[in-house]
């Protein structure tokens, strides 16, 4: 092991993970005053979040209020408390798992109670757009939202990151982003119950190991990639470990959501919770040209909520398609021997999800079908038993309708969501809060049911239940403080926080659609405020850290950060910086608006450059980029090779395949050909030059 370079002060919050969670709480520690090191073992930050695509939920909400959608922070906790407990919504008063006996964690409260206050935190200071509402499996009310433009986990993570790389270019001593860096333990000096974690020791791209010292938020993520064998007791898996049952399932998760965190934190003390809960996915998206693949893309919720149906091989339904992941998961799963399953949207609720849908058609994941009867023949469905399915379909459709009062598949819930007239606010309302009759399966949300027609083109995908998310994690409080591993105390374990999925607890055994997002704003947000507040405790003081608390609270930060590309920090950049902190170490200072203030100011050298003629092509070099025709490109389509074109720009990115966030295979289905479009659906344009502008290698020449 090489020499620890051990970093003075210790008065930072140490941030391990650049996932959603982790970026919240990094931008919540610099707005209440404290220093931040983010670490994260990519190459670059984003994690799983940036996956995400049906929404973040969140209750009361403007774009609710918009819709007149009559929903409240008791309801949601009402709703989450269920799938929290595993309890069917349509759970008999009286029973044994009554719902209103059912008690209360305060994780599920406090998430519920600060929902609508983070997702206007986003749209304040992030300029997220979150103007679109959808209905997710077991809510009783629209309340997922998600923007008109890109996967609303990438436009919200990649806000937050580009802001917080805005403040650290304007000071790297208070915001510090470090890639590559693999944190190898954290820092407990005693085993003792009172014993504070004071930092971690990391090692970077190179295998140099270093010691940071500071409060630690563990923003690590979850474990639904850890698949590890588990054929001998030497086994670091946690799958393997806690639910080897799941270990033949394919995975929505990148390689690096392997447990790092929760690993770590069990070292030192921490408790764990709920790790026999791993929620199946119902809708992985299956490759036709690679059905064994076990990294599958995840199709999103909202396209069910949308109006998508789930049939078998046999052209039948049999699953309330918005009942909660685990409900509709096990249906499936009962049903394995009429396997394969298909989601099928009709063209109205194609539309609805149409960045979606043209994601999914771009990379060879659905099929749009010229008629339901060409998709049939097709996939070898009989077209007659399709047709029975969809005319009972309709007809429950219309007899819910009329149950409560309104018109099939083409009025409120139309008018709700796009895509049809919208109703007043109070007769929508009173139309969602009385569900009508069911159909044979508990589903009473028929929407765009009236659109399925047998001659009209239809969009389908095959679809295969996949572990997702993992509930378990390490055990904290509703301010994010990690407690030891004795369940029947709460025993915090000073200088340690935890936010995200690496935190168990907060969704016991089955989290909702649109509650990962929020779980990682809400307390990512707490786990920053909680670890500042901590350090100026420590270094300054309860009285001081007091006084910081209410000038921050009387602030009032009206600029939203701009999004400037930003370069992030090198571990040279890093020791340099450390070396020099080390000569004059110094409490942290409030500087709650310094972000926005530092946002702005890293904006206006972009928007000069916006407003200038734009220059000649160049390469990464200052040189003049070579002109490459799209037969030459169409050659380099493996591997070891790998070429795209992407804006007119010929891209090499055979060396960036190992890097990519999504998987390398994203990015080689498009091995030797223009990827603008499907590009242009989940990234920003200067995210080339940004984070690969080496890769640019010419230009296409016709």
């Amino acid at each position: 092991m090489t020499d620890l370079d051990a970093t003075a002060g210790g008065n930072r919050v140490i941030v391990i993970g650049g996932g959603l969670a982790g970026v919240c709480a990094a931008h919540s520690a610099l707005q209440h005053g404290a220093s931040v090191l983010l670490l994260d073992k990519s190459a670059f930050l984003g994690g799983n979040s940036t996956k995400a695509s049906s929404g973040i939920a969140g209750t009361p909400t403007q774009a609710q209020i918009s819709a007149g959608v009559l929903d409240g922070v008791e309801l949601f906790i009402k709703d989450t408390n269920r799938s929290f407990h595993g309890v069917n919504a349509t759970t008999t008063v009286g029973a044994a798992a009554d719902t209103a006996a059912l008690p209360v964690s305060p994780l599920v409260a406090e998430m519920a109670r600060l929902s609508g206050p983070s997702l206007d935190w986003l749209v304040k200071y992030f300029n997220c757009d979150l103007s679109v509402l959808g209905f997710m499996g077991g809510h009783s009310q629209p309340r997922t939202h998600r923007g008109k433009a890109k996967m609303p986990g990438m436009a919200i993570t990649y806000a937050l990151i580009n802001a917080l790389e805005a403040e650290q270019k304007k000071n790297a001593d208070r915001a510090r982003i470090v890639t590559r860096a693999r944190v190898v333990r954290l820092i407990r000096d005693s085993a003792d119950a009172a014993a504070p974690v004071t930092g971690v020791v990391y090692a970077d791209k190179d295998g140099k190991q270093h010691v940071a010292r500071g409060a630690v938020v563990i923003a690590t993520g979850g474990y639904a990639a850890d698949f590890a064998d588990a054929s001998g007791p030497s086994t670091t898996s946690l799958i393997a470990r806690f639910t080897p049952q799941l270990s033949r399932f394919a995975t929505t998760n990148g390689a690096h959501a392997t447990g790092d965190g929760i690993k770590m934190a069990e070292q030192v003390g921490a408790g764990l919770v709920d790790m026999q809960y791993v929620q199946v996915h119902p809708s992985g998206l299956v490759d036709p040209k690679d059905p064994g693949n076990h990294i599958k893309f995840l199709c999103a919720e909202a396209t069910r909520g949308a109006g998508g149906i789930v049939v078998d091989q046999h052209g039948e339904r049999f699953v309330d398609e918005l009942g909660r992941r685990d409900q509709v998961s096990h249906a499936m799963l009962q049903r394995q021997a009429r396997a394969p399953f298909y989601l099928v949207l009709n063209e109205q609720s194609a539309k609805e999800m149409d960045h979606h849908c043209k994601h999914y058609e771009g990379r060879g994941l659905m099929t749009r079908y010229p008629s339901i009867t060409a998709f049939c023949e097709a996939a070898k469905v009989p077209r007659e038993a399709l047709a029975r399915t969809l005319q009972q379909y309709q007809r429950d459709a219309v007899a819910n309708a009329a149950s409560r009062g309104g018109s099939g598949g083409r009025g409120f819930f139309a008018g709700l969501f796009g895509g049809g007239r919208k109703a007043p606010a109070a007769a929508a309302a009173a139309t969602l809060n009385n569900k009508g009759t069911p159909d044979a399966y508990g589903k009473t949300l028929f929407r765009n049911a009236a659109h399925f027609d047998m001659g009209r083109p239809v969009y389908v995908a095959q679809i295969a239940p996949v572990v997702h998310y993992t509930m378990g994690g390490i055990r904290v409080n509703a301010k994010t403080e990690v407690l030891g591993a004795a369940a029947e105390k709460e025993e915090r374990i000073p200088g340690l926080y935890c936010a995200g999925e690496a935190a168990g607890g907060v969704h016991g055994k089955n989290r909702l659609g649109g509650n990962s997002l929020l779980d990682c704003v809400v307390y990512g947000r707490v786990a920053g405020t909680e670890a500042a507040r901590y350090l100026l405790d420590t270094y300054l003081g309860p009285f001081s850290s007091h006084r910081l608390n209410v000038i921050y609270t009387q602030l009032q930060l009206e600029e939203l950060p701009a999004v400037p590309p930003v370069p992030t920090t090198d571990v040279a950049a890093l020791e340099a910086a450390t070396k020099a902190a080390d000569a004059t170490p110094a409490a942290p200072t409030p500087a709650a608006v310094a972000a926005p203030a530092a946002a702005a100011a890293a904006a206006a050298p972009a928007a000069a450059a916006a407003a200038a003629p734009a220059a000649a092509p160049a390469a990464a070099d200052g040189q003049a980029l070579r002109k490459i025709s799209r037969a030459e490109v169409a050659k380099h389509k493996t591997e070891k090779d790998c070429w795209c074109i992407v804006h007119g720009q010929v891209l090499d990115l055979t060396a960036f395949l190992p890097d990519h966030p999504g998987g390398k295979q994203s990015i080689l289905i498009y091995g030797g050909k223009d990827a603008t479009k499907e590009f242009d659906l989940v990234h920003q344009v200067e995210v080339i030059e940004k984070y690969t502008p080496e890769a640019v290698i010419g230009v296409v020449a016709d």
